[in-house]
C-alpha cells in the first residue's frame, strides 16, 4: 500500500511539473501578446481593421456572391479567410492577427446566416465552428512567427550597429596608430640626418673666430636642419635688445625693450637663464622658444624661435634646440678663453 501510495505520489507530481510547463508557456505568449497590444499604435489598428474588412468583403464578393461558388463557400478545407488571416497576422503581428480573425469569423457568419442556416446550429456543428478556431489559430501561429522575425531582425540591427561602432573605433585607432608611425619615421629619418647635419655644425662653430660667426652659423642651421622657419638672434645692450639677424617673416621687433609686453618671455628667459618652450602663439607674436647666449660670462644675447614646419614636432624640436645652445655656448666660452 505504501509503494502504491508513492508511486502515486510521483506520478502526481509529474503530471504537477506538466502543467507548470504548459501554464508558464502559455502565461509568456499571453504575457508577449499584451506587450505587442501595449507597442501597437492606434493608427496601426485602424489600418489593419480597414484592410481586413476590405479583404473580407472582396472574398465574399468573389467566393459567395458569384453563383459557381456560392455553394461550396462555408466548407471550402482551405478557406480564403484563413488565407486573409494569415497575411494579416504575418503583417502586422499576434494582436492585429486576432482582430483580423473576429473580422473573418464576422464575414463568415454573414455568410452562413445569409444561406438560411440557424446561429445555434453553428455553435453546435464542428464543421461550422471549427472555421473560428481556425482563424484564432492561424492568427497565433502566423504572428508569433512575425514576432520572431522581428526580434531577430532587432537584434541583427543592433547587431549592425555594435560591428558598425566598433569598426569605426578601430578604423580611428589604426588611423592613429598609422599617424604615430609615421611620425616616428619622420623622427627617425630626422635623427640619421641630424647627427650628420649637427656634426657638419659642430666643425663650422670650430672654425669661426669671432661671436657674430657664430650667431650666423646657429640661425642658418635652426633654419636648414631644425625646419625653423622664423628664428631671430637679439643682442643684449643692458635692457634693449636689439635684433642683429633675421631668418623668416617673423613679426618680432628689432628692438625690444626688456620689461615691455612684448618682451615677457624674453624677461622670464633673463631671470631663469636656461632655454624654455612656451606655449605656440598663432598671431606669430611670441616666440616659442627662447635661449640665452652667454659670452665672458654674461648674457650677452638670445636666440628665438617663433616660427616651425608644419611637419615638426614641438617637442623634439625644442631638444635638439636645447642641444645646439650647450654647443653654441661652449664654442663662445672657448673662444672668450682666446681672446683673454
Amino acid at each position: 500500500m505504501i509503494k502504491k501510495r508513492i508511486k502515486k505520489g510521483s506520478a502526481m507530481n509529474k503530471n504537477i511539473k506538466y502543467l507548470d510547463c504548459i501554464v508558464s508557456k502559455n502565461l509568456n505568449l499571453l504575457k508577449n501578446i499584451i506587450t505587442e497590444k501595449e507597442d501597437t499604435t492606434t493608427r496601426e489598428t485602424i489600418k489593419c481593421v480597414l484592410e481586413s474588412s476590405i479583404y473580407t468583403l472582396i472574398i465574399l464578393a468573389v467566393f459567395y456572391f458569384l453563383p459557381f461558388t456560392r455553394n461550396n463557400f462555408l466548407n471550402l478545407n482551405l478557406h480564403p479567410l484563413a488565407v486573409m488571416v494569415a497575411f494579416m497576422a504575418l503583417r502586422y503581428g499576434t494582436y492585429l492577427g486576432f482582430i483580423s480573425a473576429f473580422i473573418a469569423t464576422a464575414g463568415y457568419l454573414s455568410a452562413y446566416l445569409n444561406s438560411g442556416n440557424d446561429m445555434i446550429l453553428f455553435l453546435l456543428k464542428f464543421q461550422y465552428y471549427k472555421f473560428f478556431l481556425m482563424f484564432l489559430f492561424i492568427a497565433m501561429l502566423m504572428g508569433r512567427f512575425q514576432s520572431n522575425s522581428r526580434i531577430m531582425e532587432e537584434e541583427l540591427r543592433n547587431e549592425k550597429e555594435k560591428i558598425e561602432e566598433m569598426y569605426e573605433k578601430e578604423k580611428k585607432i589604426n588611423k592613429e596608430m598609422l599617424d604615430i608611425n609615421l611620425s616616428l619615421k619622420n623622427q627617425i629619418i630626422q635623427t640619421k640626418n641630424g647627427i650628420i647635419s649637427f656634426q657638419k655644425f659642430r666643425k663650422k662653430l670650430q672654425k669661426c673666430q669671432l661671436p657674430e660667426e657664430v650667431y650666423k652659423e646657429t640661425a642658418v642651421f635652426l633654419n636648414t636642419s631644425l625646419n625653423c622657419e622664423n628664428t631671430s638672434i637679439y643682442l643684449r645692450n643692458g635692457n634693449t635688445l636689439n635684433q642683429i639677424i633675421k631668418i623668416g617673416n617673423g613679426s618680432l621687433h628689432k628692438n625690444i625693450e626688456l620689461g615691455n609686453s612684448e618682451s615677457d618671455r624674453f624677461f622670464e628667459v633673463f631671470h631663469r637663464g636656461k632655454p624654455l618652450e612656451f606655449p605656440i602663439d598663432l598671431k606669430g607674436n611670441q616666440p616659442i622658444f627662447v635661449a640665452p647666449i652667454f659670452f665672458k660670462g654674461e648674457m650677452s644675447a638670445f636666440i628665438e624661435v617663433s616660427r616651425l614646419s608644419y611637419s615638426s614636432s614641438k617637442s623634439y624640436t625644442f631638444e635638439v634646440f636645447k642641444i645646439l645652445i650647450d654647443e653654441v655656448n661652449d664654442t663662445l666660452d672657448k673662444l672668450s678663453d682666446k681672446s683673454l
